[in-house]
């Protein structure tokens, strides 16, 4: 469906439900996309159909589209100034874009009235307005998800009531679930996020930003009726395309967990060896320094510059930032290396003090960060004992 054919039958919705035309012969619902393979796609979509049987239209209203084209796209994004728009589309084209990305689908049918129906294709239509169908997208507050929930609250004339039953889920909960075959991914989202994911008055209303929990929530949700009766949001919910099968994401062996373990029993190794025989292996150093400052950069940036939730509570930057390609460079070029001995105690100091932190600040760190952690400090103290004995050495003689 091109453009001019999606916005001209918009704009005939818009006139047709205000004579009531279509209102009975229309159908609204909400479509559910299972996460993907892609790393935009692992956390799965949220969008709403609308059907009319007279006519025999069937679209799809999507806020999730964007331009990855768009100059810049990748630094708008990590900069967290990333717009998304809605879309109207042939629902069969979506079906079809989807099937082939290997997900399912689930829809809801909602249980609203023909006045709300209206109400709510007017609402869309309005949004896809040159002036109004482009929004800054957030991931934890305002994404595809949160979008099509507020729309669909706007349109209802009776409170909504929802009863699923709460759970006490961080946001670091609620993306760890998501992720939970994507090792690598959840890894580097709990690298980047700070503590105020893990806030534990996050809600039940801010948990539905994963499209997954929404649709769990709209499954058990009640129109509270004038008269007090509750009624059912949703009166059918039906999985109409399942490819998930074809493509299911097997779990990788190679975690973050397991390649970190593995370096730090080589890291164990290598530090016995120094201390047993009095040297330092600082081309080993360099390089961790290296994944310090490089990784520093990154966090560094969002911390400082990002308008992304999240990203300037993280704890991390302190021994995660840009200081350590410094002292990578000076450990590379450094004639005497023995001389950089202050800094590699005060990197041990650092360390063991943040090491301390972890127990007390709020932010939460999982086992593959913990381990890094203790990689880092394990090899600054192996450091400073081998200097130490050096020193000793140099001395007796």
């Amino acid at each position: 469906m091109n453009f001019q054919f999606r916005y001209i039958f918009a704009i005939l919705l818009l006139v047709f439900q205000f004579n009531g035309i279509w209102a009975d012969s229309l159908r609204v619902s909400v479509l559910t996309c299972s996460p993907g393979t892609d790393v935009y796609a692992h956390f799965g979509h949220t969008a709403i159909r609308v059907m009319e049987y007279e006519a025999g239209h069937d679209v799809v209203f999507n806020y999730g589209c964007f331009d990855y084209t768009e100059n810049m796209f990748i630094y708008k994004f990590i900069k967290g100034e990333t717009d998304y728009v809605l879309e109207i589309e042939d629902a069969s084209f979506f079906f079809m874009r989807y099937e082939n990305m290997g997900v399912q689908i689930d829809e809801q049918v909602l249980n609203v009235s023909d006045t709300e129906k209206q109400t709510l294709v007017h609402l869309l239509v309005q949004n896809l307005k040159p002036e109004n169908k482009q929004y800054r997208y957030n991931y934890l507050y305002d994404n595809c998800t949160t979008r099509a929930r507020d729309m669909i609250e706007r349109a209802m004339t009776e409170e909504i009531e929802y009863n699923k039953l709460p759970v006490k889920l961080t946001a670091r909960d609620e993306l760890a679930q998501t992720l939970d075959k994507a090792d690598w991914l959840r890894f580097g989202i709990n690298l980047l996020l700070g503590h105020e994911i893990d806030d534990n008055n996050f809600g039940q209303r801010n948990q539905m930003f994963i499209p997954s929990h929404y649709m769990e929530e709209l499954d058990s949700a009640y129109r509270v009726m004038d008269d007090g009766t509750r009624k059912p949001l949703v009166s059918s919910h039906a999985v109409i395309l399942n490819s998930r099968a074809e493509m299911a994401e097997e779990k990788t062996t190679f975690t973050p967990t397991l390649c970190l373990s593995l370096f730090l029993i080589l890291s164990l190794i290598l530090d016995m060896y120094d201390i047993g025989n009095r040297c330092v292996s600082y081309w080993f150093d360099i390089v961790l320094s290296l994944l310090q400052g490089l990784s520093g950069l990154l966090i560094s940036f969002l911390f400082f510059f990002s308008v992304h939730p999240a990203v300037d509570s993280n704890w991390l930057i302190v021994i995660l930032n840009p200081i350590y390609l410094l002292y990578a460079v000076y450990l590379l070029l450094a004639y005497n290396k023995r001389k950089s001995r202050v800094l590699t105690t005060a990197n041990m100091i650092i360390l063991t003090l943040f090491s301390i932190m972890m127990f007390f600040v709020p932010q939460t760190f999982d086992t593959p960060t913990s381990l890094l952690v203790i990689i880092l400090l394990l090899r600054s103290v192996s450091v400073h004992v081998t200097e130490m004995r050096i020193d000793r050495k140099v001395k007796n003689k």
